[in-house]
């Protein structure tokens, strides 16, 4: 239940923070200033991460579980999503400046070249750094970030599979439910080796579930009712801006394919 996932993901959540700190402050010393300030190797990598970079922070799934956990708070759910939000994106700023801080754009290549994999990056880190131990940090990070993920959106998975099969009258139970939230994913994990081209399909989703979407029911919602107490900021053009940068995330995959965009590895 959302009780469970919520106490198990703190636990993991304090660990995963633990590992942070600790390679951050073994690491600093190790930074280079002259690698941050190198620029990427083809410009518009940063296109072909969006979607990457979307689902990353993808929570939009599992809003309705906690909005269901927290019994419609409005203002605890607001602050659930800022704070599930804000904390997870400074950890993230400060990740990329430490690990792009201690590799070169050369180093990052050849990374990717040997082992484009979690392994791969743990092994350049013991090298770089001359630790083993902070190696095997970076790995169980990765490794909690991964966890937490899976739980919140297995959670999400769950309920809407819940609310989905009630809606057609099928009758079902948590163990049927939990098979058909968790053995479809494990199957895909297990055959399915390219899981960053997954990934960037899967931001196609949570760009419409998460901008196209919602840009389309407040568009709705104010034409039906005008004079709702509560609007966004922004006004449409708020709204228009959103809905162009959700077309732009979901076509880059295409955009990649038709080699109009480079490619994302590793």
């Amino acid at each position: 239940g959302t009780g469970s996932v919520d106490v198990v993901t703190r636990l993991l959540f304090i660990l995963k923070l633990a590992a942070f700190a600790f390679v951050l402050i073994m690491a600093l010393p190790k930074i280079n200033l002259h690698n941050l300030g190198e620029m990427p190797l083809h410009h518009f990598l940063i296109i072909s991460a969006s979607p990457v970079f979307f689902t990353s922070f993808g929570f939009h799934v599992v809003i309705p579980s906690i909005n269901r956990y927290l019994d419609g708070d409005v203002r605890r759910l607001r602050m659930a999503i800022i704070l599930g939000t804000g904390i997870p994106l400074i950890a993230y700023i400060l990740w990329q400046m430490t690990i792009h801080g201690i590799f070169s754009q050369v180093k990052f290549v050849e990374i990717i070249t040997q082992n484009p994999t979690l392994n791969g990056l743990s092994l350049a880190v013991s090298e770089v750094t001359g630790s083993t131990l902070i190696g095997n940090v970076v790995s169980i990070f990765s490794i909690l970030a991964l966890i937490t993920s899976f739980l919140g959106v297995s959670l999400a998975l769950f309920d809407c599979l819940d609310d989905l099969l009630k809606r057609i009258n099928v009758r079902t139970n948590r163990l049927r439910l939990g098979v058909l939230t968790f053995i479809p994913p494990v199957f895909f994990a297990l055959f399915y080796t390219d899981f960053l081209n997954a990934l960037s399909y899967a931001g196609q989703m949570f760009t419409f579930y998460g901008l196209v979407l919602p840009v389309g029911m407040a568009w709705r919602a104010r034409k039906l009712y005008p004079d709702l107490p509560y609007r966004v900021i922004g006004g449409n053009l708020s709204l228009l801006i959103a809905l162009l940068l959700g077309l732009l995330i979901m076509n880059v995959p295409f955009l990649i394919n038709w080699g109009y965009l480079p490619q994302v590895i590793g």
